[in-house]
């Protein structure tokens, strides 16, 4: 490298962003690699002055910070001239309070928001821009009271959560609000000030508790998800996101006067091109929407190379070089990761889906890769409780993989071990992490390489807004200066490069077909007649049976009628039926114990109104019961399955799997593998139970207790009903401390634990990684 070369092209960049012939986001990513290229430089102090007035000049002094703080460079201002003390000075007007420091586009969107002025924005902008960490300013700025955090999964509802408890920087939050992140809050003050730390599903079941309290201000992130086509995941359950975000977005609009929506590399519609879709434009329009514009501002920046054959130099440290290597992709993985390896860094795989993922490692990856397979101590009490906890006949991959510092991200992994991998993914304890579109659900990692095999989600292609969003994953601001995206799907890097349709928001958009539950969340003027007159004959339906709007508001993603089908089919119950439920319920409230007689008649009363492919086929396919008192009767698989899962929780789910069910292949049926039962039980618990029984079960509760109440005359919370088996499948545990732990994503045995009233054996039978979990989860509560 010319250094002297490099150094004055940079400044003629800088002199052209200053006559507005170059964009200052262009001039981001020249000061970016700059820093990557001098970063193990023999520096002198008039370096030092530069790189100081450079940094700043871009906007983003954060770079000179990281120079000298993370690549331990010895500061050396020797002197300081003028344009450096100009740089200083500039500096400080960036500076929050004493430890905080924001770069420029985070200090020109703090500025938009004022009080005593209805702030409503739509931010757009890239992964690297720092926009979570914006949200907390704007709330102590305008010094608002209730504020709602709207999230888009438990993983990342607990990453924030934590923060506010654990992290220094966040004290004033802790020190200065009541937070939240269950929906039925206990002794909530609403004239006090308060967190409420939700995802959508969980904002709507508060907000039917809680309708009167006025929320000040509320984030919502990853708010593309109001639009099907944007969905990223390949699983049934984000098939439907877009329902609850629109919903609860819809709500919030008619409650709360500031709100920041947030995505990352959302493609707006152009407003002077009226041939193409306006729905999101009338939506910002209708509610005082401003869009905030930063999808270009990579502040780490990002170099894309697409590998061939042989002699692929990436840079001035890294050269891969695949010649020889077979055309099985997950060889050539392999050869990549060793190469990155060799030069002390980490990197992040791409994969299409979980069972890929999961192959890449067994297959390839394990097998043609050496490390130094040095572990921390922690990492070997986390592979032990792992052993401990899912101990089968054969080894786990996620086993296999974190005894090779590797570690395996996907939606089928359970939760709390998702979270345990990335920390350990981003403390260093482990080199490589293969992954699918989960990296893309606002998963904070530290790598600066990502090597991208598929164009690829499930069998779907990835779109623009995903391959964007995905190549985000290279490079972490504060941690690198540049991230290398490494291609070995050429595809990618044509998509990456064209352009997605823009995003839409089908309730403002009369040309759209809604359903049922659009109709209650859609203005008229964007209905069409025939959805006019289907709308005022459900009401007419709802009017027959005196059904009172309250209670058809609440489960708001379940349609008006679908609420009155399981209406009807309770009110025709009979007084065998009846029966069997009510004991039922006592099974659940006594010992969370699910009688199967009950729970079927439970089944059959809103079989007829569930839409899922897959909780369809779990109900109408039957088991027989082969021993004890209910030997020769046919129950719904769901029915074992579920009992299986209340009896021993996820272990018990497996099980089931592994001894009663088998595969269809080419060749024929054959028993699961121990990998293939884990992915299908955590399909089954977080999906189908969690996301989808749980709303079905959760109207019927509804629906029962309102009958009941009606004929007996009493308050509906007066009726005893399957809540607590609902708080069981929502958060995996029935106390305020058990949900609580859950949310913040510990082990089967510190819930139990909770649940048992914190006595259960006690602490003497956790494990060596479960007492470190319970630590820090004690340090939480006993902070509360």
């Amino acid at each position: 490298m010319d250094r002297i070369k490099e150094t004055a092209n940079l400044v003629k960049s800088l002199n052209h962003v200053r006559s507005g012939n170059l964009p200052d986001y262009e001039f981001i990513k020249l000061v970016c690699a700059y820093f990557d290229l001098i970063k193990s430089d023999d520096l002198q102090s008039a370096d030092f002055q530069f790189l100081k007035f450079i940094s700043n000049a871009s906007g983003i002094p954060h770079y000179y910070d990281l120079l000298v703080d993370k690549f331990a460079r010895e500061e050396r201002l020797e002197e300081v001239d003028l344009k450096t003390m100009a740089s200083m000075l500039y500096e400080t007007s960036l500076h929050i309070d004493e430890k905080t420091k924001i770069h420029k586009f985070q200090k020109q969107i703090l500025e938009r928001f004022q009080k005593f002025e209805q702030n409503r924005y739509f931010l757009s902008a890239t992964t690297s821009f720092g926009k979570t960490f914006l949200i907390y300013e704007i709330i102590k700025k305008l010094e608002y009271q209730n504020i709602a955090l709207i999230f888009p999964t438990i993983a990342l509802l607990s990453e924030n959560y934590e923060r506010l408890f654990t992290n220094d920087s966040y004290r004033f939050f802790y020190d200065e609000f009541n937070i939240h992140t269950l929906s039925d809050v206990e002794d909530l003050e609403p004239d006090s000030r308060n967190i409420f730390i939700y995802t959508p599903e969980r904002y709507l079941s508060f907000v039917d508790k809680y309708s009167d309290i006025n929320i000040d201000f509320v984030f919502v992130d990853e708010i593309y998800k109001i639009d099907n086509e944007y969905l990223i995941d390949t699983s049934n359950k984000e098939n439907e996101r877009d329902t609850a975000y629109r919903v609860a977005l819809q709500n919030i609009l008619s409650k709360t006067p500031d709100i920041l929506l947030v995505g990352p590399y959302i493609e707006f519609p152009d407003k002077t091109n009226n041939a193409l879709n306006q729905s999101f434009n009338t939506f910002l329009n209708n509610n005082h929407f401003q869009i905030i514009d930063y999808n270009n501002y990579e502040i780490v920046n990002k170099s894309i190379d697409v590998l061939h054959g042989r002699n692929n130099k990436i840079d001035n440290q890294l050269s891969i070089d695949l010649y020889g290597w077979s055309k099985n992709i997950g060889l050539k993985i392999s050869k990549v990761y060793q190469d990155i390896l060799s030069i002390n860094e980490n990197a992040i795989v791409y994969t299409r889906g979980a069972g890929t993922a999961e192959g890449y490692v067994k297959k390839s990856i394990l097998a043609h890769v050496n490390n130094d397979n040095s572990k921390s101590d922690l990492l070997v009490k986390f592979i032990n409780h792992l052993k401990g906890a899912f101990s089968f006949n054969d080894s786990w991959v996620i086993i296999q993989a974190l005894e090779n510092r590797i570690g395996i991200h996907h939606g089928l992994v359970p939760k709390y071990i998702q979270k345990e991998i990335i920390n350990f993914f981003n403390q260093g304890d482990l080199d490589l992490l293969v992954s699918t579109t989960t990296i893309t659900e606002g998963v904070n990692t530290s790598a600066k390489n990502l090597i991208v095999t598929n164009s690829r989600k499930g069998n779907k292609p990835l779109k623009t807004f995903d391959a964007k969003n995905i190549a985000g994953r290279a490079g972490r601001f504060l941690h690198h200066f540049s991230g290398r995206v490494i291609v070995l799907d050429k595809e990618f890097k044509d998509i990456l490069d064209g352009n997605d349709d823009e995003i839409k928001h089908k309730n403002y958009d009369p040309e759209v077909e809604k359903d049922e539950i659009d109709y209650f969340i859609t203005d008229e003027a964007f209905l069409s007649r025939e959805d006019i007159e289907r709308k005022r004959n459900i009401l007419m339906e709802q009017q027959k049976r005196a059904i009172p709007d309250e209670i058809m508001a609440m489960y708001k993603v379940i349609s008006h009628s679908h609420k009155i089908a399981v209406y009807d089919n309770i009110i025709k119950l009979s007084p065998i039926h009846g029966q069997r439920i009510r004991k039922l319920i006592k099974a659940i409230n006594s010992q969370m114990f699910l009688d199967f007689e009950g729970f079927q008649v439970v089944l059959n009363s809103f079989r007829p109104v569930v839409t899922s492919d897959k909780l369809q086929r779990l109900i109408d396919n039957k088991t027989t019961v082969t021993r004890g008192k209910n030997a020769g009767r046919q129950y719904s698989v769901i029915v074992f399955m579920l009992s299986s899962y209340l009896n021993s929780g996820f272990r018990g789910s497996v099980q089931y799997i592994l001894e009663n069910k088998t595969k269809n292949t080419t060749k024929g049926k054959r028993p699961y593998t121990i990998d293939e039962a884990i992915r299908e039980s955590s399909e089954f618990i977080f999906s189908t139970l969690k996301y989808q029984l749980v709303k079905y079960l959760g109207v019927f509760n509804l629906m029962y207790k309102y009958v009941i109440s009606s004929r007996i005359n009493v308050d509906m919370e007066e009726v005893s009903g399957i809540d607590r088996l609902l708080l069981k499948l929502e958060y995996n545990a029935t106390t305020e401390k058990g949900r609580l732990a859950s949310d913040y994503g510990v082990p089967s045995k510190l819930l139990d634990y909770y649940e048992s009233g914190e006595k259960n054996g006690g602490e003497d039978l956790f494990d060596a990684f479960e007492f470190e979990k319970f630590l820090q989860i004690e340090l939480i509560f006993n902070k509360k």
